[in-house]
């Protein structure tokens, strides 16, 4: 029994020897397998760690960057604002409101032009309170010492002789007086005499509102002509919404009908300036040197009454000789001695009094209104064929025309049908359509009006061009404006009316020289 419970007992402690050694070893295994994990989640961790460094150190230079970008941006912006204030600033100095004055029709008021230079002075103050005044009330942002620049163009010479003959001055030198105390007024007002011509006052006074109208300084232009429908044509083309807020027209005379339904804001700066045009009463009669006849009503009167008689003393009185005709080889330079010779030979014998309204001294005081060429006389079926005249191109050369500009500007406003009078005849009117036609057929026209509407007519192109061939035609050949001398258009080729020309490019700048002649038939 003791051997037997030693062996037992031997065998027990084997057993559990190596049970407990294999634990060790499970527990080595264990600790083996934790360290593994343990490693790769160090490894892991340390992976991990290395990327984010990596888009850290990424992140800061980025930052790095936007930071010194951020930094430029705010140097360039600094800069610019500095700029911007300086150029507000400049945009900011001097704002004025510019005055455009045509003065052969918006005249200043009596009072003013009977005081001479001192009436001038005057109305350079007076004018330039009311609109400095009306600047600060009604355009936006003006300053109350805004500067007021006023330009008044005129034919000094043609307007004093007018004023003086309607008695609203007593010599031509007081409207010259005038106009030097007006300029010396204010150093920003000038009273500019362009002198004798068509459109000359016009054409400077378009190219100085085209100049100033979008210049920011001016932050207003007030323009005076309130009595030409002629700025109607340059007035409408800027009726967009930036000129409509920088442009007011003044108001003298009641507005013209095309300037009236113009849409730009109008304003009357109390009684500066007259509100009736001129008139002259009791005129001189420049074709005759005599005042102009008083209207009879011809009534109950036969062709042989006394009140038709021509009178003795008129240079186209009969028993003077004939006039000679202008045909293609007389020119106007050719009639015009007869005619004077006529006149003065006429008034020999009269009195001092009545020499002085002869031709000569009439066209020597008034030069710039007279007529230099009679209308043709009507010609009869028997008459000799026309020619049409034309240059070394072959084109129509039509045939020169010496004009008063106020009567073509008279009988322009008259809007007259230029067919019905100086044409074929108006095709409403002859078939008893008066209405239908839009110009007028009222008028009575003497033959001289007749043949300074032939001016007026020449101003719409014909559309048959240079190789119109008829001799009875009205219209115009030829651009019959001077070519633009100053301005936009200056050495285009174009005229003074620029783009806006109703005449094409290429019937500008036509040679005028003539070297040969189309012979046709009918009469002029």
């Amino acid at each position: 029994m003791a051997h037997t419970n030693g062996s037992a007992h031997a065998t027990t402690n084997g057993t559990s020897s190596k049970e407990h050694v294999a634990s060790f070893w499970g527990r080595y295994e264990h600790l083996k397998s934790q360290d593994s994990m343990k490693n790769v989640l160090l490894e892991d961790v340390i992976t991990r760690y290395e990327n984010l460094v990596l888009k850290h150190n990424e992140y800061v230079m980025a930052h790095e960057e936007e930071d010194e970008t951020l930094k430029a941006f705010h140097r360039r912006e600094q800069t610019l604002m500095t700029s911007v204030n300086t150029l507000q600033n400049i945009l900011n100095r001097d704002p004025f409101v510019l005055v455009l004055i045509d003065g052969d029709g918006m005249i200043f008021n009596n009072n003013f032009l009977r005081d001479g230079e001192t009436g001038g002075r005057q109305a350079a103050a007076v004018l330039h309170d009311a609109v400095q005044k009306w600047s600060v009330e009604a355009v936006i942002e003006t300053p109350p010492d805004v500067k007021v620049v006023v330009r008044v163009y005129a034919n000094l010479g043609g307007l004093a002789d007018v004023c003086t003959k309607a008695g609203l001055i007593s010599s031509p030198n007081q409207l010259a007086e005038f106009a030097r105390g007006f300029t010396r007024g204010k150093t920003l007002f000038d009273f500019v005499d362009v002198g004798a011509g068509k459109d000359r006052a016009d054409g400077k006074i378009a190219e100085t509102f085209k100049l100033y109208l979008y210049d920011y300084h001016c932050r207003q232009i007030l323009f005076g002509c309130s009595h030409d429908n002629g700025y109607a044509r340059l007035l409408e083309q800027y009726t967009d919404a930036e000129p409509l807020r920088r442009v007011t027209l003044l108001e003298g005379t009641p507005f013209e009908k095309e300037l009236a339904i113009l849409p730009f804001p109008t304003v009357k700066l109390g009684s500066i300036f007259r509100e009736s045009k001129i008139s002259v009463p009791g005129s001189v009669d420049l074709l005759t040197g005599q005042p102009p006849r008083p209207r009879i009503d011809s009534r109950g009167l036969s062709a042989t009454s006394g009140v038709f008689t021509p009178r003795t003393n008129s240079p186209f009185s009969p028993g003077r000789g004939p006039i000679p005709q202008l045909d293609g080889q007389t020119t106007i330079s050719q009639r015009l001695p007869h005619l004077r010779n006529n006149s003065i030979a006429s008034s020999g014998n009269s009195s001092e009094s009545a020499s002085a309204n002869s031709w000569a001294t009439v066209a020597k005081t008034s030069s710039a209104r007279l007529y230099s060429e009679l209308p043709p006389t009507p010609t009869n079926s028997t008459s000799p064929p026309k020619s049409i005249l034309r240059n070394l191109k072959g084109q129509r050369v039509d045939q020169t025309l010496e004009y008063d500009r106020d009567e073509v500007l008279r009988l322009k406003r008259l809007k007259m049908c230029n067919q019905h009078y100086i044409g074929n005849g108006c095709c409403h009117y002859n078939a008893g359509k008066p209405d239908k036609c839009p110009h007028r057929h009222d008028v009575k026209l003497s033959n001289q009006s007749r043949y300074t509407l032939r001016v007026v007519a020449r101003e719409t192109p014909c559309k048959k061009g240079f190789e119109c061939d008829d001799a009875k035609c009205i219209y115009g050949h030829r651009c019959p404006f001077p070519l633009a001398t100053e301005g936009s258009s200056r050495g285009s080729g174009m005229c003074l009316n620029g783009d806006n020309c109703r005449f094409p490019r290429e019937m500008h700048g036509v040679d005028t020289k003539v070297v040969k002649r189309t012979l046709v038939t009918g009469a002029f």
